[in-house]
C-alpha cells in the first residue's frame, strides 16, 4: 500500500504492475486473500495465466481450455486491469519460449543446461509454434510485453541461461520480420481496449473477435494437422486479410499449424 501511495503521489497516472503468477483476483498467500486488484494496491499484473494457457494450447491442449482461461481472467479482473495486463510468453524468470516450444528438456542439471541447444528440427518446430503463440499474445486483451531476444530467436533454459546477450548480427531475420508485423497489427483500434468474444472452430483451432466501435478483428490459430474452417460473422464481409487466406463465401480456411487474421 505504501509503495502505491508513494508512486501515485509522484505521478497519479504512473502505472504499477505487480509480479503475480496466479489469478491476482483470488490469490491466497501468507495466510490471507490478497487485495491486489481492489483499487488500493496494483493497477494490473504480469499475465502468467495467459502465458500458461497459450503454451498449453499450441502444444496440444484443446481450444476450449485456452478460451476458459481467458474468460476466467476477463470475468475476475476489473476492465481497467484487463486493458493494462502485461501479456508475455517469456520473462527473465522462465526458460526461453523458443526452447520451451522446441521441446527442450526442462529438468537438466546446470552443466547440461549450459551446453544445450535445440537441433535443427526442434528449432524449426519451435519457430512454428512461437509464431502461433506470439500472435495470440499480441491479440488478446492486454498489452503485449516482449522479452528481449525472443524476437531474434534466442534459446536458453533456466536462469542465467535465459539472460544471454542480444545476438547482434546473428538475429533470426524471419522472426524479426514477423514480430515487426505483429507490432503494426497492434495499431488497429480494436486492440485498444476492445471486447473479446470466442468463435468456435473446433478443438484444434482457437478463434476470437476483438471489437471496439466500428473496428473489428477476427483472429484464428490452427495448431492442428488439418485445415480448420471458421464460419465468419456476416459483418466481416469484405474484410481485409492481414495474415492467412482471404475470406471466401463467409468461411475462412486456416492452414495446418498456421493462423489467419481478418480486419474489418
Amino acid at each position: 500500500d505504501k509503495i502505491r501511495q508513494a508512486i501515485k503521489a509522484e505521478n497519479p497516472d504512473a502505472l504499477l504492475i505487480g509480479e503475480v503468477w496466479e489469478d491476482a483476483s483470488n490469490k491466497i498467500s501468507h495466510g490471507g486473500r490478497r487485495r491486489f486488484l481492489l483499487g488500493e494496491q496494483l493497477d494490473s499484473v504480469m499475465n502468467y495465466p495467459f502465458r500458461d494457457a497459450i503454451i498449453r494450447f499450441v502444444t496440444g491442449a484443446p481450444a476450449s481450455e485456452i478460451n476458459d482461461a481467458v474468460e476466467q481472467i476477463l470475468c475476475n479482473y476489473p476492465k481497467s486491469s484487463v486493458d493494462l495486463l502485461m501479456n508475455h510468453i517469456g520473462t527473465h524468470d522462465t526458460e526461453r519460449i523458443l526452447s520451451v516450444l522446441g521441446g527442450a528438456p526442462l529438468h537438466l542439471d546446470r552443466a547440461a543446461q549450459a551446453q544445450f541447444e535445440l537441433n535443427d528440427e526442434q528449432r524449426e518446430r519451435g519457430k512454428t509454434l512461437l509464431r502461433m503463440a506470439a500472435l495470440i499474445q499480441y491479440t488478446l486483451p492486454g498489452i503485449p510485453s516482449l522479452y528481449y531476444g525472443d524476437e531474434a530467436g534466442l534459446e536458453g533454459l533456466r536462469d542465467p541461461f535465459n539472460r544471454m546477450g542480444y545476438p547482434w548480427g546473428r538475429e533470426d531475420k524471419s522472426l524479426v520480420e514477423f514480430y515487426k508485423k505483429l507490432g503494426k497489427l497492434r495499431k488497429i483500434s480494436a486492440f485498444d481496449g476492445g471486447t473479446y468474444s470466442h468463435v468456435d472452430c473446433g478443438q484444434d483451432c482457437f478463434a476470437f473477435i476483438r471489437t471496439k466501435g466500428d473496428s473489428q478483428v477476427l483472429v484464428a490459430v490452427n495448431r492442428g494437422q488439418g485445415e480448420a474452417v471458421v464460419n465468419v460473422p456476416s459483418e466481416f464481409k469484405g474484410a481485409k486479410s492481414v495474415f492467412g487466406k482471404k475470406l471466401k463465401d463467409g468461411k475462412l480456411t486456416v492452414e495446418p499449424m498456421s493462423f489467419a487474421v481478418l480486419n474489418k
